[in-house]
């Protein structure tokens, strides 16, 4: 029965489409058509405007970008960034088991090392840490995405704009701006079953906004709580369905026109996680298959985590008529405690203290407080030059408190507990200079280049007490200077044809190293160098869309972690690596309400030869958490039901390809996946009946291998499982 069923549903999904820059306009246009109520949710202009930080069609940007749009979030009801990820070219998101343990690679660059990789924005400005000492490339802002306009990707470097960290692309979050014009309410609900749970989950959220000041001043508000039941079980606790979650957000959003030609935005954004504990599943080092059930972990403690975030913008923007003025000001608060078990790895060292192996946890405080100035003047578009230059500021204050704790097998706390504690206090300044310019040597054919300077600064205290560390106290200090540019060319065919060939640039700032021995003082800045030829069009009378981008990315002096003989971890620098591929995103509309695409990638990255022995990579692997081959199509159908009601139904279908672990000795199994949807919907209500993994296939997403400290022997492997299937109803009302 069940193959029959995963057999109908895989047949139907072949002819489902969604594509990454296709999305938009397919279920955008179709759903603007059909639905009056949905057609302010997806611009695309809107959406894709901040990718060169100046207004441009999609089409017209030389650069590969994925857009998101509100109205597809809704449709897949997601509420994390795995729920959707997988319908974006090249674009990998692994889980650890909860929202926010979570790390993004884009083109076959993984986030290794301690700092990330992809730059993470709300809006104008960037949000993730800088500094390599907070595992920002581990720990992704996923949020809760209610009241946003789209979410956008950016692939490749984006060193010139976007600066530090952009090294492999960008992740921006774009959030509904307060409107000065038009009252809006909406309010909705949903509830939800996840197979192998014994609890429902339930949805609640709202927005409003109001003019306060009509053409003057608008305010928008938003508020939303989503529960997840758990699913896993752990089996050595006797805890069911311990990995439950709560998501809670809320945002205020202010937009004063101070003049016809002068406007702020104003905002605050708080978002939380709460889970019981993290969704890993005990496999077997060798097989990794389930050691117990399918959805049964093998931990000896608990794995609680939370994450908040407050988040506040001011942006300004000016017309000067000869040029547009933007002033980005941001302040992010990032907290996240966690708890790891980690009995497979320190348990066993207890004889070293004369103890019989026994428990242990590691837990985890990481927290910055990030301030960010952006000022930038750009031009107005002409048909001969445009140009942008701008100043960045930031000022980052950071914590990562970790403290190992010791038991005995009866949970009995040992007298060396805690047995270490380890805290990296650590500041990091940057001050950048940037200019990008565009020379339009013909209506057919233009050339740009850009350019941006950077200089950084960090202080960090390296501070252990415990037996397993030592007592230390050692300040540390680094000074960078980084230089990245781009250069860019488009040839138009016809009006709605492009081809494109970009070269660009990108870094991940460094910084002071653990003052231990044999552990080098410093970590360099890592770069990258993309080569990127694309072609964008559409035909068919605009029915049909390609977008297509060949790639080569070399990554030099790459971040990797390393292991200590004592099993403290930190961060070396390696050789290089390269990635190269192809990615296609194509969408076609045959008839009227109907809308079918698909999006692809193909990737081969591999690690260089030059690793160093104490690290955890393999000389000429493969990347670790990237599959060479990943792929998904959607369908989409709206029609008419009676004179005021339409309706919608599709789904979707996404393979991701073998890939290799991140210890580099083990392989994470190929896995797919198909959701469904159905809704009706008039101008007011909107009814939703939803399936994430319809086929309920019980896959890992992601696998960790625990290593006996002493021997460095893999003893453990946990594996995230894909969330078991999920059927929903969800009902929204507006006005």
């Amino acid at each position: 029965m069940r193959t029959n069923l995963k057999r109908s549903a895989l047949a139907l999904a072949c002819v489902l489409g969604m594509s990454g820059v296709a999305a938009a306009h397919a279920a955008g246009d179709d759903a603007a058509d059909e639905n009056p109520s949905r057609s302010e949710a997806v611009e695309l202009e809107r959406v894709v405007a901040t990718a060169q930080k100046r207004v441009e069609n999609v089409g017209e940007v030389p650069m590969a970008i994925s857009v998101i749009s509100e109205d597809r979030l809704e449709t897949l009801n997601a509420g994390r960034l795995t729920d959707y990820a997988a319908y974006v070219p090249g674009f990998q998101v692994d889980s650890g088991g909860a929202p926010g343990v979570t790390s993004m690679s884009l083109r076959g660059l993984a986030p290794m090392g301690g700092g990330a990789i992809i730059g993470t924005y709300i809006d104008d400005t960037p949000v993730n840490p800088s500094n390599n000492k907070n595992r920002a490339g581990s720990y992704v802002l996923d949020m809760l995405p209610y009241d946003l306009e789209s979410v956008e990707i950016l692939r490749g470097p984006q060193g010139t704009l976007y600066g530090a960290s952009s090294m492999g692309g960008l992740f921006k979050y774009i959030t509904r701006a307060a409107d000065t014009e038009n009252y809006e309410f909406r309010a909705g609900m949903d509830v939800s079953t996840v197979s192998g749970a014994g609890d429902l989950g339930t949805g609640v959220r709202a927005a409003a906004n109001f003019p306060l000041k009509e053409g003057r001043l608008g305010m928008r508000v938003s508020v939303a709580r989503q529960t997840t039941p758990g699913y896993v079980d752990e089996t050595n606790l006797g805890e069911k369905d311990a990995n439950g979650y709560v998501q809670e957000a809320a945002r205020l959003a202010f937009k004063l026109n101070i003049t016809d030609n002068a406007s702020l935005r104003l905002q605050g954004l708080w978002q939380k996680v709460d889970a019981d504990s993290l969704a890993q599943v005990g496999l077997d080092p060798d097989t990794l298959q389930p050691v117990a059930g399918r959805l049964d972990g093998n931990a000896y403690v608990m794995q609680p985590y939370d994450s908040e975030i407050a988040y506040y913008s001011a942006i300004l923007d000016v017309d000067l008529g000869w040029a547009d003025l933007v002033s980005a000001t941001s302040h992010v608060d990032t907290r996240l405690n966690i708890i790891q078990d980690a009995s497979p790895v320190y348990g066993v060292a207890w004889p070293l203290f004369g103890y019989p192996a026994g428990l242990s946890d590691f837990n985890m405080h990481l927290g910055t407080r990030k301030l960010t100035q952006e000022i930038r003047l750009t031009s107005k578009t002409s048909q001969r030059f445009d140009w942008l230059v701008g100043l960045y500021y930031t000022d980052e204050t950071s914590s990562n408190r970790q403290v190992v704790r010791a038991w005995d097998m009866d949970y009995n706390e040992l007298p060396i507990s805690p047995a270490g504690i380890v805290g990296l206090p650590n500041t990091y300044e940057e001050t950048a200079l940037f200019a990008d310019a565009t020379w339009k040597l013909s209506p057919k054919f233009d050339v740009s280049a850009g350019v941006r300077y950077a200089r950084n600064s960090q202080d960090f205290t390296q501070i252990t007490t415990g037996p397993l560390t030592g007592d230390t106290s050692v300040p540390g200090t680094s000074r960078e200077n980084v230089t990245t540019w781009k250069l860019a060319t488009r040839w138009h065919l016809g009006e709605d044809s492009m081809l494109y060939a970009r070269l660009a640039t990108g870094y991940r700032p460094g910084g002071p190293n653990l003052a231990l021995p044999g552990v080098p003082p410093m970590t360099n800045s890592d770069t990258t160098r993309n080569l990127e030829l694309g072609w964008k069009a559409q035909f068919w009378n605009r029915r049909a869309m390609v977008d297509m981008a060949v790639f080569r990315t070399t990554w030099n002096d790459l971040q990797v972690g390393a292991v200590t003989g004592t099993g403290l971890n930190y961060i070396a620098n390696a050789g290089s690596a390269k990635s190269q591929g192809v990615e296609l995103a194509f969408m076609l509309r045959p008839l009227a309400g109907l809308t079918w695409g698909v999006n692809a990638a193909w990737i081969d990255a591999e690690i260089g030869d030059d690793v160093p022995p104490t690290s955890t990579l393999t000389p000429g692997s493969k990347m670790p958490g990237v599959p060479e081959f990943s792929w998904s199509t959607t369908l989409d159908y709206n029609f008419d039901v009676g004179e005021r009601w339409s309706g919608r139904v599709g789904g979707g279908y996404r393979y991701t390809g073998k890939r290799e672990g991140s210890i580099g000795d083990y392989g994470i199994p190929a896995y797919d996946a198909v959701d469904l949807h159905a809704e009706l919907t008039n101008m007011t209500w909107t009814v939703r009946l939803y399936a994430r993994n319809a086929t309920n296939e019980l896959v890992y997403m992601s696998a960790s291998a625990f290593r006996n400290a002493l021997t460095g022997e893999v003893e453990q492997v946990r594996g995230t499982p894909l969330v078991p299937r999920t059927i929903g109803l969800m009902v929204d009302y507006r006005f």
